[in-house]
């Protein structure tokens, strides 16, 4: 087809539109496909119609700003103040700012509960608090299992934000396989579900395998009373794994072990048992025997044993000493029972081959047994006491029950216990 003649210069001038607000002038550069179109054409002179007669509504003008006098500005009506800039909650923001641990976790999981599950930041704390569990886990050396009801409310969280994955990973952690293969094959993840498999299997066997089977054993046996055995295998756990959570049980175990001393209470009666002398009477935190007054000195006498005989020394108390009424010269070998009088304050003591016995008139309900060998029979508090290996250990009897349980072997006294026997019943105390 024969191209058109070029129209003379005057003719495409006049026939030139009127530009757009915004539309670059002819000869400058095209910003988009269609302005470059359009100048192409009007080089060469063609033009559609719509272009030649379409015209461009007229917007009014914004209104001028209102000028104000003087007298308007300082006592006129004052303007609106802008509206308050919308600031999007954080809603992490108080859930860190607690201290790490049970509190941060307790956060987690209450704001889990009033955000739309599925939302966006529904989604951002279940990450958050997904990220917070496990790594929690990891700096406590501890097993996810031990946080399983956590792990499942962390889980059920992830499943509706969407992360199946995540949430299949932390049910194989806790021993739900089943579960969490539902899960990675909702997530189209099946090699990451062997992967997890495969790392379990691992980190189950070996020495931390052994480990969890002798914790296990500790329980067990803790429960039946096997107290003897139950420590073994504790202590043989914290060997072969040093878990923060196994040696922190063994710990705490060992604290409960009385030492030296042992306090059994049952109402008003008070007995309390010694293993060792010397034995020291006086007002200080350390004595044997407490005696509340401001005359006696804070290790007032002891009692020592010299060639199997009990001798009774002054510490060089300020208010003396006297035995059997008579004034406290030297070292005195203590006779089967007599006085002791402590600047006026007076105890009464017998002795046998097994224990000493020292009672305060003052407190007449309270004894201090010393024991001589390492038994003290049932004559005394109903049951057999053993000390043994530095440990108080309670002589089976059939007639006692500890706690719950009847006392059918020898176990040692734990602070906390609770003995009975022949209708008194014992709370064990350092």
């Amino acid at each position: 087809m024969a191209r058109e003649p070029r129209q003379p210069v005057g003719r495409r001038l006049w026939r030139r539109r009127k530009r757009r607000p915004g539309e670059p002038a002819l000869g400058a550069a095209a910003s988009t496909p269609g302005a470059t179109q359009r100048a192409d054409d009007e080089q060469d002179g063609h033009y559609d119609d719509e272009y030649e007669e379409e015209e461009e509504e007229a917007q009014p003008p914004p209104p001028p700003p209102e000028k104000r006098g003087l007298f308007a500005r300082l006592f006129g009506k004052k303007p609106p103040p802008p509206p308050p800039a919308v600031v999007a909650e954080d809603v992490l923001k108080d859930i860190l700012a607690l201290p790490r641990g049970v509190a941060r976790l307790d956060g987690f999981e209450r704001r889990l509960a009033e955000l739309t599950p599925g939302s966006r930041e529904h989604r951002r704390c279940a990450l958050a608090y997904h990220k917070e569990l496990t790594s929690l886990a990891n700096d406590a050396g501890v097993d996810l299992s031990l946080y399983d009801t956590r792990v499942q409310a962390c889980a059920q969280a992830l499943i509706a934000a969407g992360e199946d994955e995540r949430a299949g990973t932390l049910y194989a952690r806790i021993g739900r396989k089943h579960q969490a293969a539902e899960l990675f094959v909702r997530a189209g993840a099946i090699d990451a579900l062997e992967e997890i498999h495969a790392e379990l299997a691992f980190a189950e066997g070996g020495p931390r395998l052994d480990a969890r089977l002798a914790f296990e054993r500790f329980e067990a046996l803790f429960l039946v009373g096997r107290r003897d055995e139950a420590l073994e295998s504790l202590e043989r756990a914290v060997a072969q794994w040093d878990n923060p959570v196994y040696r922190e049980d063994r710990d705490g175990f060992i604290a409960r072990l009385p030492r030296r001393s042992v306090t059994l209470t049952a109402g008003a009666d008070v007995i309390r048992v010694v293993a060792a002398f010397p034995l020291i009477l006086g007002r200080g935190e350390e004595s044997a025997v407490r005696i509340d007054s401001p005359l006696v000195s804070r290790g007032h006498v002891d009692i020592q044993r010299v060639a199997g005989a009990l001798v009774l020394k002054d510490l060089v108390s300020s208010g003396g000493t006297r035995i059997d009424g008579q004034a406290l010269a030297g070292p005195t070998p203590l006779s089967a029972q007599g006085t002791i009088d402590l600047a006026g304050v007076v105890i009464d003591y017998d002795a046998n081959d097994a224990r000493l016995a020292l009672r305060p008139r003052q407190r007449s309900r309270e004894v201090t047994l010393a024991l001589r060998g390492g038994s003290l029979d049932d004559g005394v508090l109903g049951f057999g006491l053993v000390v043994s290996g530095g440990r108080f250990r309670v002589v089976a009897d059939g007639r006692a029950r500890l706690g719950n349980d009847p006392l059918r072997v020898d176990v040692p006294l734990l602070i906390g216990d609770r003995l009975s026997v022949l209708g008194r019943n014992f709370v064990v105390s350092s």
